[in-house]
């Protein structure tokens, strides 16, 4: 049987020490197990108290705790990518989501200027 985990589990594995480690471990002998990209959204948003190496971390932990489809895994991929360009975690997932889906992305915010997925201004032309 297949079970969805959300970011708890995550961080009991990803965590040096954690409380919950060894259920963690042993739930992923007995069960498969997948989760979504929420959960390494909030992941990534927590990254800098827990100091991960987020990008290593998140190739491996997608091998181990898969999310549903090969479109979700190329939208982590990319999301990290773009966090590490300087995107914010939240506008990361968004233009990962936008360009892996074929979309562009209606927004007012610049920082989409400089992703793949094109952006369409939300903001009215002033000059008319």
């Amino acid at each position: 049987m297949t079970v969805y985990v959300e970011t708890d589990f995550l961080l009991a594995l990803v965590k040096d020490s954690d409380w919950l480690k060894d259920s963690a471990a042993n739930a992923l002998e007995e069960r498969d197990v997948v989760t979504s990209t929420y959960s390494y959204l909030e992941l990534l948003l927590i990254r800098e108290h827990h100091e991960f190496d987020y990008i290593t971390l998140f190739s491996n932990m997608l091998d181990v705790v898969p999310v549903e489809s090969d479109d979700e895994r190329q939208i982590v991929l990319k999301a990290v990518s773009y966090f590490e360009d300087g995107l914010t975690a939240f506008d990361a997932f968004h233009a990962a989501t936008a360009e892996t889906r074929g979309h562009p992305i209606l927004s007012s915010d610049n920082a989409y200027e400089d992703v793949d997925p094109e952006r369409l201004p939300l903001e009215t032309d002033t000059d008319e």
